[in-house]
């Protein structure tokens, strides 16, 4: 069975050949380590820093390279930048963003994270123009990795929560401040951000992504970031709209979100196509997710990021075997860890992961 036709199957739930595999991310150590080479930039391929075509072919054509080495199912892809876009270099070697974020380039990563901010105060926000969903550019190295990988590869592109987005943008301090004191103005953000993401899904799909996959955190260990209601009154209801775009686009959904989503994951279950992550270090069990929403939602995860770094080889394989036991049964799995590859992980580790998934999660699935 073909790469794209497995993981059709399980966005479907279904049960394919064997469970997909895949990683939503690896970071760049990780990559030069798995093919010998040299990352051809400072930076990583996030956070859409650069309008470079040429090196953008370069960069994904290293991650192009990094996912069929390992031969995974699904290549993950970035939104790329508008054509008009020139990013600010500040004195310091900080950077402004499309979004007003003051990014900070991390050595480690070799990726550039969220620093500081523009906004001020909210008045900052209102003369702060929000990028057009409709540039040319933004879905650039989707059209490139389809045309790369051609049809028989699964592709799948990120987009932004409005929730983490407007918290990243404004920072958490000034989010959680404006949140109860100006309510109305967080909420028309989140709004803003929900209209322009519901453009940028329509053009994803139409440039040959099978789905996509709305990053950033709803939770953390402790559970929910703000308050219940929030979720309900706001978030939750924004949320809606963007699947709402998707399937009107002909694709699922997928929610990735750290930390314990226990509380409100009737409210997500209830809307989105899949979780990823389920992170089982803050608590969520993959085998109780698949109980009780198995046949609604589409599972992506779950061994956890800390086995990867800290776990010797055979323990990773021992609960990599548990995860496709839980989650992996009726298809509506694709196997993965519960956040992404990062720079810390023990490569073997990684690889002892997706050797596991390919012995033991042919189907009928036969663990026990």
């Amino acid at each position: 069975m073909e790469k794209r036709e497995r993981v059709l199957k399980a966005l479907n739930i279904e049960e394919p050949d064997r469970v997909p595999i895949t990683e939503i991310d690896i970071e760049v150590p990780l990559m030069e380590a798995l093919i010998g080479k040299k990352f051809p930039a400072a930076t990583s391929l996030q956070t859409q820093v650069i309008a470079d075509r040429e090196l953008e072919k370069k960069r994904n054509d290293f991650r192009i390279e990094c996912y069929r080495k390992v031969d995974f199912d699904v290549f993950t892809v970035d939104l790329s930048a508008p054509e008009y876009w020139k990013p600010k270099i500040n004195p310091d070697g900080t950077m402004v963003d499309l979004w007003g974020r003051v990014l900070m380039l991390d050595k480690q990563s070799k990726a550039w994270v969220p620093y500081g901010t523009i906004f001020d105060k909210p008045e900052d926000y209102d003369d702060f123009e929000l990028p057009d969903p409709n540039a040319p550019g933004w879905t650039f190295a989707t059209e490139y990795t389809r045309k790369t990988v051609g049809d028989t590869v699964a592709i799948a592109t990120f987009i932004r929560d409005p929730f983490a987005h407007a918290w990243e943008m404004l920072t958490p301090v000034k989010f959680v401040t404006w949140m109860y004191q100006k309510p109305q103005f967080i909420k028309r953000v989140i709004e803003e951000l929900t209209e322009f993401n519901i453009e940028i899904i329509k053009r994803i799909a139409e440039a040959g992504a099978d789905f996509i996959i709305s990053g950033g955190d709803y939770c953390e260990e402790k559970g929910p970031m703000v308050p219940k209601r929030f979720f309900e009154n706001v978030i939750f209801p924004n949320l809606k709209k963007q699947v709402d775009a998707a399937h009107r686009s002909g694709v699922k959904l997928i929610k990735h979100t750290d930390g314990d989503i226990n509380p409100i994951l009737d409210g997500l279950a209830n809307i989105v196509d899949g979780l990823h992550s389920l992170d089982p270090t803050a608590g969520v069990d993959i085998g109780e997710v698949k109980e009780k929403y198995g046949d609604k939602l589409v599972l992506i995860g779950n061994v956890a990021v800390d086995s990867l770094a800290k776990k010797s080889r055979r323990e990773v394989v021992e609960e990599t075997k548990d995860c496709i036991r839980k989650a992996s049964p009726g298809g509506g799995h694709i196997l993965s860890s519960s956040n992404s590859w990062a720079a810390g992980a023990k490569l073997e580790n990684c690889l002892a992961m997706v050797q596991t998934g390919r012995r033991y999660g042919v189907y009928p699935i036969t663990i026990v």
